[in-house]
């Protein structure tokens, strides 16, 4: 059974998307995550209804965190709200994905540990790969962890 993922971004960092998910294609392709974001919505589908149907059923909640994140009234309002709550609840495990350097510090989820190493944003990496792989990396070990307690 795989672990349940859902990324949440702003569209401006599409491309930060983008690659998470290429670096987490080893995962995807051996079914211990199943990720999830806005962009696999169908055509003449409740948007609304399908986001929070996949937040709600999320293992993992990963933010991809920036200026635009923050800016974003909807992210902010409704997907940290939510996630945050899952969290505290036990229900879900709430990553902080930093990927341009930005002032999140202040922010409600800025207490829960975040990825990359020391939180340092994947641009500003020499090498974004390495960067993503220390990503990857820590999402593998929550994964592997979450599986395990659902056995």
């Amino acid at each position: 059974m795989s672990v349940k993922l859902f990324v949440s971004y702003a569209h401006k960092d599409e491309k930060y998307k983008e690659d998470l998910e290429e670096h987490l294609s080893s995962l995807t392709r051996n079914k211990l995550i199943d990720s999830w974001h806005d962009r696999k919505i169908m055509p003449g589908t409740k948007w609304k209804d399908e986001i929070d149907s996949n937040l709600s059923e999320a293992d993992i909640i990963i933010f991809l965190v920036s200026s635009s994140f923050i800016n974003s009234d909807y992210s902010q309002e409704i997907e940290v709200r939510t996630a945050v709550k899952q969290h505290d609840e036990g229900r879900s495990v709430l990553i902080p994905v930093v990927i341009r350097a930005c002032d999140w510090h202040d922010m409600s989820f800025s207490e829960f540990q975040g990825l990359p190493k020391d939180a340092r944003a994947v641009k500003s990496w020499h090498d974004e790969d390495e960067a993503w792989l220390d990503v990857v990396q820590g999402i593998k070990d929550v994964a592997k962890e979450i599986t395990q307690k659902k056995l």
